[in-house]
């Protein structure tokens, strides 16, 4: 029995995520990389990329924490899980985003979470100051 799609419609429906790797503390990009260590960068760009900020990029893209400590920190929890959740989910490689825990360090919140994506689960975390 031969298949019902076409080599075209299989080959529109496989895509590939590629991206130039960020070295962050020494703000270069390198050599071109994909699969899970693409995700992995993507997740922290988006989550570290203020929401409507720049121009550059679409209003869906990044992460608005511009009200998560306007009612307290318990609120906050809440909100950080909603405000990343908005960010990640949005990325058709990521299934769900779960295993959220919280810990206060002063005016911060850093909040630990695992990553659900067609690669497999990725562990990631986030330190959110207050009135950042």
């Amino acid at each position: 029995m031969l298949p019902e799609n076409s080599i075209e419609e299989i080959a529109q429906e496989v895509k590939f995520y590629k991206a130039f790797k960020i070295d962050f503390e020494k703000k270069r990009i390198g050599e071109i990389i994909d699969g899970k260590e693409a995700l992995e960068q993507a997740v922290r760009m988006a989550l570290t990329t203020e929401r409507y900020k720049y121009p550059a990029f679409s209003h869906s893209y990044g992460t608005d924490y511009s009200s998560v400590f306007t009612e307290g920190y318990e609120k906050a929890m809440g909100r950080l899980k909603n405000a990343v959740c908005d960010s990640l989910e949005c990325d058709e490689r990521i299934k769900a985003v779960d295993n959220f825990s919280f810990e206060r360090r002063g005016t911060k919140m850093i909040v630990s979470f695992r990553v659900l994506s067609i690669y497999g689960a990725i562990e990631s975390e986030i330190e959110v100051a207050d009135g950042q």
